[in-house]
């Protein structure tokens, strides 16, 4: 089924026409590119009454919308959404959207501009306040007196947080791994003055070895016998 726009003049299908229950048909009188185009120029001449002028974006084509930020045309994919407008759409595209929202979260949670945050980059030449890795992303602060410090990157941003900004933990922290570093260099030290001491010395018996090198199946005890002897002394008597 079709209805004509008395606007258009054409006969179109019930599915282009708004809804209108006032209406014997239930549709809107207009279709909708008629019924729209009528309300914009209405709008257009109650601000000209009132001594403003409506920026004219007739030239913008379908599927885009006009950024005011930007001052062009963006598609409909990359523009913000707002279902509490008529149109569906925010108020800029979502990269001004996202650069302005970051700007006023510099402001709302540390009192700076994002200017002030970039001469804070400058004169720190770029790097981490820490380790100097190019690039940081986390502006540190004290967490009980809210003051700002520097630009962090994140393993540095991170490691002070989760020392929950104490010196003294961290300074524990730094001789825990400086001893253990020393510890396992006193080790290595000790098994290669060992190594060297064995080289230095071919064919002697182990470290706390009491065998000699040459000696086989005897032992020596304080009376000057060895195990051999004592066994010929015992065989003789049991001849005798």
């Amino acid at each position: 089924m079709t209805k004509r726009c008395p606007d258009c003049g054409r006969h179109l299908p019930h599915s282009d026409f708004g809804r209108n229950k006032t209406l014997p048909d239930g549709l809107s009188f207009y279709c909708l590119a008629c019924n729209r185009a009528r309300n914009n120029d209405w709008y257009r001449r109650q601000r000209r009454s009132l001594g403003k002028e409506v920026r004219d974006l007739s030239w913008v084509p379908q599927g885009f919308r006009w950024c005011p930020t930007r001052q062009q045309a963006v598609a409909h994919a990359d523009y913000i959404r707002n279902a509490a407008l008529p149109s569906g759409f925010g108020t800029r595209c979502k990269a001004c959207h996202n650069r302005l929202s970051k700007d006023a979260y510099w402001l709302r949670r540390y009192g700076l501009t994002k200017a002030d945050v970039e001469q804070l980059r400058a004169d720190q030449g770029n790097v981490c306040g820490i380790c100097g890795t190019p690039d940081p992303e986390h502006l540190d602060h004290d967490h009980s007196t809210g003051r700002t410090r520097l630009l962090l990157c994140q393993r540095c941003n991170h490691g002070l947080g989760l020392f929950r900004d104490e010196p003294y933990l961290l300074r524990v922290a730094a001789l825990y791994i400086e001893g253990h570093r020393q510890e396992h260099a006193n080790d290595v030290v000790r098994q290669a003055a060992i190594e060297a001491e064995a080289a230095s010395r071919p064919g002697e018996p182990p470290v706390g070895s009491q065998r000699r090198p040459g000696a086989r199946g005897t032992s020596t005890r304080s009376t000057g016998r060895n195990s051999g002897s004592r066994r010929r002394e015992q065989a003789g008597e049991v001849d005798g």
